[in-house]
């Protein structure tokens, strides 16, 4: 087989942007180098996937040597850039290609999809097609091409630059089958993104932007892609990941990848994947949305768990259910008073600390810690970012969440413009000043508040306050001090009337539901339920707290000048009381309400009734 052409790309006379500055574009992701790598390319697949098509991706790592290595050398790239290309930057980590390839081995990270739309449209960055398919321009000639999918994962193109900057050599292979003018295509190009240099050429100095094409000489200054049958043969001598025009999509090849090989490498490919795409993964996923992921390391296929048996993320998908409306749990509708919008939906989901799958996790994964976070997401449904809050001081209790923005057009545009180029976060000062902007600080400002005092709902928000003591022995005293009056039911009911008959008002005695920190201040939570027939409007219902005493009780008033409770905040369905009474009006359900702790002591709470004006 004939080796492939190099086309070196010289700056034009009206100026190029050179190779050093397109790899800066990427800026400074939040995550790490692989992470962004594996959550671009996977979001490049979901956004190239047809409507109603499941998505089907291969992470393959493997080594190569030998053999393999000498037809990577003679085939592929068998014309390199001159040795003037090879001077980089010094605060670059890029090595030279020739000298990667003059290693006995070289490692590739290889990113397939399939049942996509592959790379399709003009292979010539000039031509004018009247149609939007410019994927294979857009993704291997052009710099920062537009978003141009729909509610899409990606925005501005820009993430390719990652798939560079993961290569120690600043070098890719793509392999695509795809469609062009309505007929199959096969397409096979390499590129290497490295620092703009002088060469001579026909005996005068030329500058060249640092940017690199294998391909097949055009004659006409360029290079295309190897086609046909020819792009087969050679995908097949490199060993790439089979298809043919049953299995079209893409395959990108990552050349001497920054990565340590080992078992830290397969578990962090394994979480990676996890963490930022569970959301597509899932069971309960509509077969038309779902990714299935292989992970194949050194030969071996690596098992990935589904998320709703993996923990924490079996927290987070009953989240997700519950958003998306196929869960039992409460749902929060987060809005915009001015403009009016409502902006997203929001579920938290609490639970015990399950044990991890400590088999694929790093030392230090996110997912081995207490989950106590808000993922967020736009209708695409894959991770933006995780939003931290306040974790449950008791351990063995964690917390997760789930806000999906709305699908609304603009709505959804304004939390799309306002991620950077990784996509790993939300920044309204990206925006304009406006309604986009209003909508993502409004979101983010009610999320905020949201993960601070999920689990202390009047906590103060400042950051650094040291713990107060633990609650394990106040707990304890109060389970068993108030064994006689709260239980697992709801309990005697206690009725305004007071004689026999039905009982169309009561109320339940009171149950203790736990005990949380405030401020380093114990607090007992309590819960009641209360049954109403309406019949009395005009009903409020007291809450008293008191002191609990070797099986006795005091009243507030009769307590000793050193010793202090009071209630915390007594709630009613989704009405919150201001004092230590409410209003039942219409109202039933569950009574809610917390009450602080004395060292060392139990507190208990009664309820009453009593009429106004009585």
């Amino acid at each position: 087989m004939i080796p492939l052409d190099l086309h070196s790309e010289r700056f034009a006379r009206t100026g190029n942007i050179a190779g050093e500055g397109f790899r800066r574009l990427l800026g400074r992701p939040a995550l790490g180098l692989l992470q962004t790598v594996i959550r671009e390319a996977l979001q490049n697949s979901v956004d190239a996937a047809p409507e109603g098509n499941g998505v089907e991706i291969l992470l393959r790592f493997r080594t190569i040597e030998g053999e393999a290595l000498a037809r990577l050398r003679e085939h592929f790239f068998r014309n390199l850039p001159p040795k003037e290309a090879d001077v980089a930057s010094e605060d670059d980590e890029c090595v030279s290609l020739r000298d990667i390839l003059g290693a006995e081995q070289v490692s590739l990270l290889e990113i397939a999809d399939f049942n996509t739309t592959g790379l399709g449209g003009p292979t010539r960055a000039d031509v004018a097609t009247g149609t939007d398919d410019l994927d294979f321009v857009n993704f291997l000639r052009n710099v920062g091409a537009a978003r141009d999918t729909h509610h899409g994962g990606g925005t501005y193109g820009y993430g390719k630059t990652s798939l560079y900057a993961l290569s120690r050599a600043s070098t890719i292979i793509a392999d695509t089958q795809t469609f062009f003018d309505g007929d199959p295509v096969r397409r096979i190009m390499g590129c290497h993104l490295g620092d703009a240099f002088e060469a001579l050429v026909d005996g005068e100095r030329r500058r060249f932007t640092g940017r690199h094409w294998w391909g097949r000489d055009d004659s006409e200054g360029g290079v295309e892609p190897l086609e046909g049958t020819e792009a087969v043969e050679l995908s097949e001598l490199l060993g790439l990941p089979f298809r043919d025009e049953s299995r079209p999509g893409t395959t990108v090849a990552i050349v001497a990848p920054h990565v340590d090989r080992g078992e830290d490498l397969r578990a962090e490919l394994v979480e990676t994947v996890l963490w930022n795409f569970w959301p597509r993964m899932c069971g309960f996923t509509e077969a038309e949305r779902k990714i299935e992921v292989t992970l194949e390391f050194e030969g071996e296929q690596v098992e990935i768990p589904a998320p709703e048996h993996y923990p924490p993320l079996d927290l987070f998908s009953e989240a997700l259910r519950n958003v998306r409306g196929d869960g039992g749990g409460a749902v929060t509708t987060i809005r915009s008073a001015r403009p009016i919008a409502d902006l997203g939906r929001l579920s938290i989901v609490r639970g015990l600390h399950a044990p991890r799958n400590l088999m694929a996790l790093r030392e230090e994964s996110p997912m081995r810690q207490q989950a106590h976070a808000i993922a967020l997401m736009r209708p695409v449904e894959l991770v933006v970012r995780y939003l931290p809050g306040e974790a449950f001081a008791d351990k063995r209790f964690e917390w997760a969440g789930v806000f999906i923005c709305s699908n609304e057009d603009e709505i959804e545009k304004a939390f799309a413009v306002s991620e950077p180029p990784a996509h790993d976060d939300w920044i309204p000062d990206m925006l304009s000043k406006g309604r986009a902007k209003t909508f993502v600080n409004v979101a983010l400002r009610e999320l905020k508040l949201a993960a601070a005092t999920y689990v202390q709902p009047k906590a103060a928000l400042g950051a650094g306050e040291e713990r107060g003591p633990s609650v394990a022995k106040t707990a304890a005293k109060l389970g068993k001090l108030l064994s006689s009056t709260s239980g697992k039911g709801p309990g005697r009911a206690v009725s305004p009337g007071g004689g026999g008959g039905r009982k169309k008002i009561a109320i339940s005695a009171p149950r203790f539901v736990g005990l949380e920190l405030l401020d380093g201040q114990r607090i007992a939570s309590f819960e009641a339920d209360l049954t109403n027939d309406g019949s009395r409007p005009n009903l409020t219902l007291q809450a008293s707290p008191h002191l609990v005493l070797d099986g006795s009780s005091t009243t507030v008033d009769d307590l000793p000048g050193d010793i202090s409770i009071a209630l915390v905040d007594l709630s009613l369905a989704d009405t919150i009381a201001e004092t230590n009474a409410i209003k039942i009006e219409g109202l039933q359900g569950t009574v809610s309400c917390r009450v602080t702790v004395p060292d060392d002591a139990a507190v208990g709470i009664r309820f009453s009734f009593e009429e106004a004006g009585a």
